[in-house]
């Protein structure tokens, strides 16, 4: 048989479980300690009902329990957040300035290098002219090599007057070649030095656009864990 319980309202209002054996010893909404004057609201319950409705009250406390760990967690992980907020506003500031300056090198750079995509094509174009150039005067020099072998052949034969004219003839494209071959040689050595300016400026290109877009995803990241915690928009 199931034990009789009762639910009694304390003097705060509050209900709470008491035995049959327990109502006469129990505190009135009024002070007084006789039964008979006693206000009591209560209810006849069962055991099984009893245990059912401590066991949900127990489970609500521990939930209780759980959100109020949870809301410390988060207030601290808040503050601290909010510590750490002066920081990151600081390092996104230096980051932006470094960005700055990065942009105003790059800026420099594609104006001492005529500026981006058409002054690349244009030295290019360039390179391509010298080693056109280059190409024609070798054939040229070629030409002038059989020629001179030619003279010199004309001469061992013993043809005194023609051998005089082209002694002079060979002369003269000796000069030239002389002149051709220092030509070839300036052409040559600055054929390398745009080449190599070449390389220098692109490769100075692509460390700043390295840096650039480094520079970009740091101040991304900083600024989607400011957006993330509500600190700016």
């Amino acid at each position: 048989m199931a034990r009789d319980y009762w639910v009694e309202s304390s003097p705060s209002g509050r209900p709470r479980f008491v035995k049959t054996s327990h109502l006469r010893r129990s505190n009135t909404h009024d002070g007084s300690q006789s039964s008979r004057s006693r206000r009591v609201d209560f209810l006849d319950v069962t055991r099984a009902e009893y245990d059912s409705l401590r066991q949900a009250n127990e489970d609500l406390l521990r939930e209780n329990y759980t959100y109020k760990t949870n809301w410390q967690s988060c207030d601290a992980e808040v503050r601290r957040l909010r510590g750490v907020v002066p920081t990151l506003e600081a390092e996104v500031r230096t980051l932006d300035y470094e960005n700055q300056q990065l942009r105003g090198r790059l800026e420099e750079s594609e104006k001492y290098t005529g500026g981006g995509y058409h002054e690349s094509r244009h030295r290019e174009d360039e390179v391509r002219r010298l080693r056109y150039k280059n190409t024609k005067l070798r054939d040229e020099n070629e030409t002038l090599r059989a020629r001179m072998g030619r003279f010199e052949r004309d001469l061992r034969d013993g043809l005194s007057d023609r051998a005089r004219r082209l002694s002079e003839d060979l002369g003269m494209w000796k000069r030239r070649y002389s002149k051709l071959d220092d030509d070839l040689e300036r052409l040559y050595h600055k054929l390398d030095s745009v080449e190599k300016r070449n390389r220098r400026l692109e490769s100075m290109n692509e460390s700043l656009a390295r840096q650039d877009r480094k520079l970009r995803q740091d101040v991304d990241y900083y600024q989607s864990i400011l957006r993330r915690h509500g600190i700016t928009r």
